[in-house]
């Protein structure tokens, strides 16, 4: 076991958080060099692309700005010609004075501005407007090839590489590929886990695994409650009333009033729910509930206040249980007692082999600290089962699909897979640093378990469901749903490796309806204001689906036949979790067998991958090839000048292309760059470079060390920010130069 683990918050300060960067950039160094893209093109490419785009966001505030002048001498035209009238009417009248002044200034507001708008504003509107689309559809295309430059590291993304990255950092932790029937058999027989069979909820998101050999199970749920909601209705009243004056006359009164009322009525709603459920034998007989004291935000002198106030609670407490009978003791901890709380715990022995002292610092160390997410989290404990639901988890995107991290621009793709990874890595770690603060929990292993040989079905309910949701509850919700739907699924039978299951979507439909209430107005009487609400009512629609574990990661799937196979036969599919479910019109179709052997090929496919990557790896460098390390090194700072030379030639030739109003296409841009560099990188390279094209800017070429690719990273990464912050303040020149190139055409 790992002892640093045996402090998790501290290990996590201290070890995890750093060395699972590490990882990130080491696994998209990797990823990066087996694409075998130009890092440096790719940023060309890109940055040409904003540069153009900044250009078209210029040309349309410019072009919105005379827009808005063209509505002000719109509506000076207008005045002009109101003036221009008036002036006319004045002199018919012979008020020479009106006429005098209204007639010219009207006739010159209107002819001028009439002048300036057809012959200067419509044309540099229409000037600037083709300018822009022009220069957009330069974006675009530059855009496509950066997709297109990309696209060999887009299709290495897959779904199990933040499982891979977890269990590398934290190798205590394991993660399944799906909550399979095994590990199901396992929570239930040992741990009495059940099975989710509530109609209000349904599992939109699942994760399990296991740490030191003690399983875990992360659920969100959809869940329906009823509430009530108020309705308001309104009613406007007349009435009249008649008074006398002073002197003696009769008046008529007439008087107006808004009479409100309102109505309660049943409401269906739904939220998420976040929970990890662990299993653990230890202290098998205790129960007790933690809620959140949010000490995190509190300072030294308020938790202060709040333990000396809580003590004295605490010690009333205990004196109040003892005197009923029953049996509650201090810790002696009294800033564990008021912050942990748990004072509904019903065994004091086990309490107090849970809660060592060193659990109890470890406890309060994760409440108080702003590393994580402090004291967020609800903690019980019933028997053997714990359950933590942390305010975090509400944020905690659970979706590990590949395409999250798909882009044309390779710096946002990183910045897309490290922050995904580092907050799903964060999430999961401190919502299993409650459990893992107790020291019992790591050291006591589970005993040993006997699994069943054969099971009446091959995914588990959960994994159904979820596949369910992946599938959509529009696929499923009845015609008349006017709510969301809880989806909830029921074995029909197992059909060899697959398994036919009903999916039952239950919500409401909308009824109008309308009460009308006595609300006493100001006329001395009674009046009926309606009140207008809608009644849900429950429905329910019932589809069959099928679902098979394939066994194939996202990227694997996307490889292989099975989506075209599904589309041979017209049926509506999902994947997720390395289940297929797609929709069972017809059960007695062939697909199956179809799916198996696209299986098949695919698995058969990477195994012979696998073993020529292995057997390339084996064989021994041959001796012409084969360099000092001096030589290796001054090769590599050889490319990577060139490459900088690439990149720069680049920079400069897009620079140029827009200074000119764009008249080059951005593969000219790209053929100029490549001319201008092609001998520097063939000398520089020295026979022994990138033959891909690749430059260093994520992955140093021929360097086979993780931590020299990440240093490579950091360090060209500095050399291109130096490099982008030198070429600013050309490119803001340029684009000036553009702008009164413009005005000057104009």
């Amino acid at each position: 076991m790992d002892d640093k683990f045996l402090e998790p918050l501290k290990a996590y300060g201290e070890c995890y958080e750093a060395q699972f960067d590490g990882e990130v950039k080491q696994l998209f160094n990797s990823l990066v060099k087996q694409s075998k893209m130009n890092v440096a093109k790719n940023r060309a490419t890109v940055k040409s692309f904003k540069q153009l785009t900044a250009i078209a966001q210029k040309l349309a505030a410019k072009s919105s700005s005379f827009k808005a002048l063209r509505g002000f001498l719109i509506a000076l035209a207008v005045l002009g010609g109101i003036l221009f009238f008036v002036g006319i009417i004045g002199f018919v009248n012979k008020n020479y004075l009106v006429g005098g002044i209204c007639l010219p200034l009207g006739l010159a507001l209107l002819t001028i501005s009439v002048a300036v708008i057809f012959a200067k504003l419509n044309k540099d509107i229409k000037n600037l407007d083709e300018r822009r689309q022009k220069i957009l559809l330069k974006a675009d295309k530059l855009k496509s090839e950066a997709w297109a430059q990309m696209q060999p590291l887009n299709s290495l993304f897959d779904s199990d590489m933040t499982k891979k990255l977890i269990e590398k950092t934290v190798p205590l932790i394991k993660i399944d590929d799906n909550f399979n029937m095994r590990r199901y058999d396992y929570l239930n027989g040992k741990y009495g886990f059940g099975d989710n069979l509530s109609k209000t909820r349904s599992t939109i998101g699942i994760l399990t695994g296991e740490i030191v050999g003690n399983p875990f199970v992360v659920e969100r749920e959809l869940v329906n409650t009823m509430g009530t909601k108020t309705y308001t209705g309104s009613l406007v009243i007349h009435w009249t009333t008649m008074y006398t004056d002073s002197d003696g006359n009769v008046h008529t009164q007439h008087h107006t009033q808004t009479l409100y009322a309102s109505v309660t009525k049943p409401f269906p709603y739904y939220h998420e729910e976040t929970r990890l459920i662990y299993g653990n034998e230890a202290a098998g007989e205790l129960h007790f509930t933690h809620t959140p004291s949010h000490a995190e935000r509190m300072d030294d002198d308020k938790v202060e206040r709040t333990v000396k106030s809580g003590a004295r609670k605490i010690r009333r407490h205990q004196k109040r249980v003892n005197k009923a009978g029953g049996n509650f003791t201090e810790m002696g901890n009294e800033e564990f007692d008021v912050l942990f709380g748990a004072l509904d715990r019903d065994n004091e022995v086990q309490f107090r082999l849970l809660f060592t002292p060193l659990a109890q610092k470890n406890m309060l160390a994760l409440m108080r600290s702003k590393v994580g997410y402090g004291d967020d989290f609800k903690f019980e404990k019933r028997g053997n089962i714990n359950i933590v639901s942390s305010e975090h988890s509400k944020l905690w995107d659970l979706d590990l699909s590949a395409s999250r991290f798909y882009s044309f621009d390779v710096d946002a793709a990183y910045a897309k897979f490290k922050d995904f990874n580092e907050k799903y890595f964060k999430s999961l770690y401190f919502d299993l640093a409650p459990l893992m603060s107790i020291p019992l929990y790591q050291q006591l292993k589970p005993s040993e378990y006997i699994y069943r040989h054969d099971y009446r079905r091959n995914c588990t309910n959960y994994e159904a469901e979820y596949a369910a949701n992946v599938l959509g509850q529009s696929v499923f919700s009845h015609p008349r749903s006017a709510t969301q739907s809880i989806l909830k699924t029921s074995l029909v039978e197992k059909d060899g490796g697959s398994d036919v299951v009903n999916v039952t979507a239950y919500s409401y439909e909308g009824e109008d309806r309308v009460d009308f209430v006595s609300v006493f107005g100001g006329d001395g009487l009674f009046h009926s204001v309606p009140v207008y609400w809608t009644e849900y009512l429950p429905i329910s629609n019932s589809r069959t689906i099928k679902i098979k574990d394939v066994g194939l990661s996202e990227r694997n799937y996307r490889l292989s036949e099975i989506g075209g196979l599904l589309g041979k036969y017209g049926l509506s599919g999902s994947f997720s979790h390395g289940i297929v479910c797609y929709l069972a019109h017809n059960t007695s179709l062939a697909v199956d067998a179809e799916i198996d052997c696209a299986v098949k090929r695919s698995m058969d496919a990477l195994n012979a991958a696998s073993k020529l990557a292995n057997e390339q790896n084996a064989q021994p460098p041959k001796e012409e090839q084969g360099t000092s390390s001096n030589e290796e090194k001054n090769d590599a700072e050889a490319s990577n000048e060139g490459d900088k030379g690439d990149v720069q030639t680049s920079e400069e030739n897009a620079a140029q292309a827009l200074n000119e109003s764009g008249t080059q296409t951005s593969s000219e841009h790209e053929a100029q760059a490549e001319e201008q560099s092609d001998s520097e990188l063939e000398s520089a390279a020295n026979g022994g470079g990138n033959e891909s094209g690749d430059d260093a800017d994520f992955v140093q070429s021929g360097n086979n060390n993780a931590d020299e690719e990440s240093d490579a990273f950091d360090e060209q990464n500095m050399q291109n920010d130096d490099l982008h912050s030198k070429n600013d303040a050309k490119f803001a020149k340029q684009d000036n130069k553009n702008a009164e190139d413009g005005d000057k055409d104009q």
